[in-house]
């Protein structure tokens, strides 16, 4: 029943304008024709047409209130339950008719008759919905309506109930019971009407209208009186009393219907929980149980029925008395708010200087501050969103990318050089397209995640696009420098869906491309690569628990003079002793260098080896040299140069019978502190060998200035020159420059007699490979020796 206003949103719902329809309207004009022929048939005394024409007219007033219903949003319950009583009332109607002029129903006139009476019933369904909507969220103020309320309904009907015995005497059936508790149902109705208008307020009573308000209050007066008259077995006036009651009805209807054509939306009002305004509700309240005593005293009323009076005076006090404590709490509340949302208002200020600060924190954190990419760190959190963002359906490749050739001029020019180089790289990284995270990993690694749109075909031109990133040469100031990069990719998820193992995939086959023949290029993981990184995965796994004497052997290779082809030394190369065997050494001292074990091995080869071969030099009378693979880690480890000191002069094992095999890598990226490292080996007796000389880049500078006693020419020139006269050329050409610079000349790789013929002519010093023999174990090679 919106006859009484809201503001709720379901006003939006209304049709703009909302004209009255035509059906409406005719309705209306045909209630008010029958309504009038009522009247006037009433007044004249023609009973059969007053019976025949007020069944209709209650029925039409019931359609109109019905079609009211589709604009009433959230009160269409309490308006249907006003239909209800109408509807009621209707029924009564056409049951007089038919009993009276169609079929004798006399043995259900009591029945219907208390059906007329009903409607108060339905109308207090109506008050008591409506109200609870209209204050919902406002406990304290419907706690108040229903006090109010029942009080005076209560204490009002203890009067009627009294006057009632003394006319029936003691209630003796239902009949009797249900006359009571509809004359308490109206006397509530119409408390809820009064109330109503203070609810309403003044100031809206100029935009809306009370007249289903007004209608009801009337019809529930009336209909007080109408019932206790019935109750006590009194014969009321039913044509007038119709008359009325129709007007009523119709007062009603036309109040909905006006309201909902007008939009009279409006809050309710709520009451006043002041102190004077507590006191004055304590007052009426104690006046109360003050005249019911009184009334006592002067036998108007029994004790009893003074005790409900009071009973309900005591708990209107204490209902009062605690309304007022909760209104005290909600304005402690309120005020507690207020503080609250200044101090809230100062926390929000405080805390924006802070976000603002840990913005600036974290931009710090995670990136890197020289080329502006993401840092290694922040690529963590990235990763681990990935790893739990893996519902998301999305692709991604993942590339994992290592520069070639930027440590000699990290060395050559200088770190500033250097960090001009990674910056250049890091603007060109930055400039990719938005699917494309770019992270610094340290050094000079990278690592780009990109999201993948549409097929994977397009992943190879992506790969192809990243390479010429990285090979276009860099121009700064008078200097161009042209690098590359090794590039190693994995795919999600079609490679897999651990981020971890997508990066060992994408690292293992960017290795693959950095040991190959060209390291300029990218490799796709593949199946073919599972099993590298499963020996990958048990080196790591056997590296953790792994004891030096139990868990490696030594293999030694012999190194003959070219001339008399006698065994003047042997290469020493590490072997895991079991399953891993045929892991390459170079494989063995990679994972022992990454996981901190390259130590702890490093010595116990030296021990071993230098053992064994000096050993060997007593037994057999011989002056074998032995020749060992230094890593960086090693070559740059004060450690390393003291376990060589002290054993061989524990032996007395001459340090120039000792040669240091050194990368051709570890030349190009030699620091100046692996630069000085070699120079005081070097100084200390030993000697020094580059490995793979003639097989990729070198450093001629470096190679002169580090004390480079030796060098060992490249397989691939020991094979080609045989039919190729431009490498025995540059073999030639090599051997000249050894020369110049008093170094000695090695050939690995010697597979044929043809190949040691050649390399012998060519003026080599030492021979070593197949043809004079494989790399075998200690008691093997001892065998060569007998």
């Amino acid at each position: 029943m919106i006859s009484r206003g809201t503001s709720y949103s379901y006003k939006k719902g209304l049709k703009k304008g909302n004209v009255m329809s035509t059906t409406k309207k005719g309705l209306m004009v045909m209630a008010g024709f029958f309504y009038l022929l009522t009247a006037i048939f009433t007044l004249t005394e023609n009973q059969v047409a007053t019976e025949l024409c007020a069944p209709i007219t209650a029925f039409l007033v019931f359609l109109i209130l019905m079609s009211n219903l589709p604009g009433l949003g959230p009160h269409k319950f309490s308006t249907a339950c006003m239909g209800m009583g109408f509807l009621v009332i209707d029924i009564y109607y056409i049951f007089r008719f038919f009993n009276h002029y169609i079929v004798n129903l006399e043995q259900y006139i009591e029945i219907v008759g208390i059906i007329y009476i009903t409607p108060s019933f339905f109308f207090f369904l109506n008050e008591t919905t409506f109200l609870i909507y209209k204050l919902k969220g406002r406990r304290r103020d419907l706690a108040h309506l229903f006090a109010n309320s029942f009080a005076v309904a209560i204490i009002g009907f203890v009067f009627i109930y009294k006057y009632f015995s003394q006319v029936v005497g003691h209630i003796h059936n239902l009949r009797e019971l249900i006359y009571l508790l509809l004359i308490f149902a109206a006397f509530n109705v119409a408390m809820f009407s009064l109330q109503t208008y203070h609810l309403v307020g003044v100031e809206n009573l100029k935009k809306g209208t009370l007249m289903t308000t007004t209608a009801m209050l009337i019809y529930e007066i009336m209909d007080i009186q109408y019932i206790f008259t019935q109750a006590i077995g009194g014969v009321p006036d039913d044509y007038y009393a119709d008359l009325v009651y129709m007007a009523l009805l119709i007062f009603m209807t036309m109040g909905i219907t006006i309201q909902v054509q007008k939009k009279y939306y409006f809050e309710f009002n709520g009451w006043s929980y002041s102190a004077p305004a507590t006191r004055a509700r304590f007052i009426v309240a104690i006046i109360a149980a003050i005249a019911a005593v009184i009334m006592v005293v002067v036998g108007f009323v029994t004790r009893s029925e003074a005790s409900y009076i009071v009973i309900v005076a005591m708990a209107y006090i204490i209902m009062t008395y605690i309304l007022k404590a909760d209104s005290l709490n909600d304005e402690l509340l309120e005020h507690e708010k207020r503080q609250n949302a200044m101090l809230e208002k100062k926390v929000e200020e405080q805390t924006r200087d802070l976000t603002k600060a840990n913005e600036k924190l974290e931009l710090l954190s995670s990136t890197d501050m020289l080329t502006g990419l993401y840092n290694r760190w922040y690529a963590g959190t990235y990763m681990k969103n990935l790893q739990e963002d893996q519902i998301s359906g999305k692709k991604y490749a993942f590339f994992v990318i290592d520069l070639n050739h930027f440590k000699p001029i990290n060395d050559t020019y200088g770190p500033e050089m250097g960090d001009k180089v990674l910056e250049e790289f890091g603007n060109r990284m930055r400039e990719l397209p938005d699917d494309y995270t770019c992270f610094r990993m340290g050094g000079d690694e990278f690592l780009i995640i990109m999201k993948i749109r549409g097929d994977l075909e397009n992943l190879e031109d992506a790969a192809e696009n990243l390479r010429k990133l990285f090979n276009t040469p860099i121009k700064h100031n008078t200097y161009v420098f042209k690098l590359s990069a090794s590039i190693g990719v994995s795919v999600y998820p079609q490679d897999g869906t651990d981020i971890e193992e997508l990066l060992q995939y994408a690292d293992t086959a960017m290795n693959y491309v950095k040991h190959g023949g060209n390291k300029d290029g990218y490799k796709f993981f593949n199946s073919g690569l599972v099993q590298i990184i499963s020996t990958q995965n048990a080196i790591e796994t056997r590296l953790k628990i792994a004891k030096p004497d139990r868990d490696f052997v030594l293999f030694y290779q012999p190194q003959v003079n070219a001339q008399t082809k006698e065994i003047i030394g042997a290469e020493v190369f590490i072997h895991f002793n079991g399953e891993l065997e045929k892991v390459s050494p170079l494989e063995v001292i990679d994972a022992a260098e990454e996981c901190g074990f390259m130590n702890i091995l490093g010595e116990w080869i030296v021990n071993t080896a230098v053992r064994q071969i000096a050993s060997w030099n007593e037994k057999y009378h011989k002056n074998m040299a032995v020749t060992l693979n230094i890593s960086p880690l090693q070559l740059i480890s004060a450690e390393y140069a003291n376990v060589l000191n002290k054993i061989t002069k524990e032996l007395n094992y001459p340090t120039s019978m000792v040669t240091l095999d050194i990368t051709n890598t570890v030349i190009m990226g030699a620091s100046y502190s692996s630069k000085a490292a070699m120079i005081r080996l070097h100084e200390d007796g030993y000697m020094l060998s580059l490995n793979d000389f003639g097989g990729g880049d070198i450093n001629l500078a470096f190679v002169q200035d580090c004390g480079i006693d030796s060098i060992k020419i490249s397989r691939a020139l020991v094979t080609n020159s045989v039919n190729d006269p431009r490498i025995k050329k540059l073999v030639k050409s090599i051997m000249a420059i050894a020369e110049t610079l008093g170094m000695t000349v090695s050939a690995v790789g010697i597979e044929t007699e043809v190949q040691s013929e050649n390399m012998q002519s060519l003026g080599v010093n030492t021979l070593q490979g197949y043809y004079y023999g494989k790399p075998v174990k200690a008691d093997a090679f001892e065998m060569m020796l007998k």
